[in-house]
């Protein structure tokens, strides 16, 4: 007991310590619900068929406003105050983003080849490579509106490996285009580069596939998401990117037909060499016999001599 009192309070004062939300703004708990039904909503104006999207995402952001007796002011002013405190915004969308997984899962919803891929140890021919952080989150300010990663080679990787980026998003984007785009890039030893692009869903999966070259070793991969700071009506723009995996495919190498015939060829030289070999034993043993020079054979039996001359 007198143990657990110092790290009890210490406990208390972490606690204690840390900032609270001002209550003109939105609280953690209250902005979580109201963003796990944001994106519900979201899902459901993409999935109906009529009116334009933009249109429909309106409507049912102002039922959203309306359910929690929240003006559109006190919304978007909340949502700057959490641009200023991105570790607590990331936070309360890692809770955002359980829950809407979890509804997919109840619904019996499918991730594609997403989750796939997860579980592979990096010894297998397909395998997750990805150690960073798998979550984020971006909005269109300088310093907090590009994530980039370099990972360099090592002997899990061989000539003719391709590889996979991918994630899962959750945006708000109040209007406008959504451009924001992710980059995968392969430099290999001989500085050659190969890398392709996709523009990032703004719900959903996105994957980058590039393909290695045979017989090069790769040097390092590069790649980034990119979200453009061009917004300059300020509307309401931010990108949760969950699930990050770089997938590494080693290439299915087949034997050539020239090397299995050579290799038949081989074992067939080795094989007659054994059996002339074998067959030249026999004839010596059997050639000193008929010759009468006093050897036998090993296998020949014994004869003692009984009488006679």
């Amino acid at each position: 007991m007198k143990h657990s009192l110092p790290l009890l309070i210490v406990l208390m004062l972490l606690v204690a310590c840390k900032p609270t939300v001002p209550s003109q703004y939105i609280q953690p708990d209250d902005m979580e619900d109201m963003l796990y039904d944001y994106h519900l909503a979201e899902a459901m104006a993409r999935s109906e068929y009529g009116e334009g999207v933009d249109k429909k995402r309106n409507i049912y952001f102002q039922s959203l406003l309306k359910k929690y007796d929240v003006s559109e002011a006190d919304f978007d002013s909340s949502l700057v105050y959490y641009y200023s405190h991105l570790d607590r915004l990331r936070e309360i969308y890692g809770h955002v983003n359980e829950r809407l997984t979890e509804e997919s899962d109840r619904v019996g919803a499918a991730l594609g080849e997403l989750n796939q891929y997860a579980q592979h140890t990096v010894s297998g021919d397909t395998a997750n490579i990805w150690t960073g952080v798998t979550d984020l989150l971006l909005i269109p300010r300088p310093g907090n509106n590009r994530f980039q990663f370099t990972i360099k080679a090592d002997s899990t990787f061989l000539a003719g490996d391709s590889f996979m980026f991918q994630f899962m998003t959750q945006c708000i984007w109040q209007a406008g285009s959504q451009n924001a785009i992710a980059l995968l890039s392969a430099r290999f030893a001989n500085d050659s580069i190969v890398q392709n692009y996709s523009p990032v869903s703004s719900a959903g999966g996105t994957q980058v596939r590039i393909n290695g070259i045979d017989d090069i070793p790769l040097k390092e991969l590069r790649g980034f998401i990119y979200l453009p700071n061009d917004d300059a009506s300020q509307n309401r723009r931010l990108m949760f990117i969950s699930q990050l995996q770089l997938v590494r495919f080693h290439r299915h190498r087949e034997v050539s037909p020239d090397s299995i015939a050579h290799e038949k060829s081989d074992s067939l030289k080795k094989d007659s060499i054994q059996r002339v070999t074998h067959s030249r034993g026999e004839s010596a043993d059997t050639t000193r016999r008929a010759a009468g020079g006093g050897l036998r054979s090993k296998n020949a039996p014994f004869r003692r001599r009984t009488g006679g001359n």
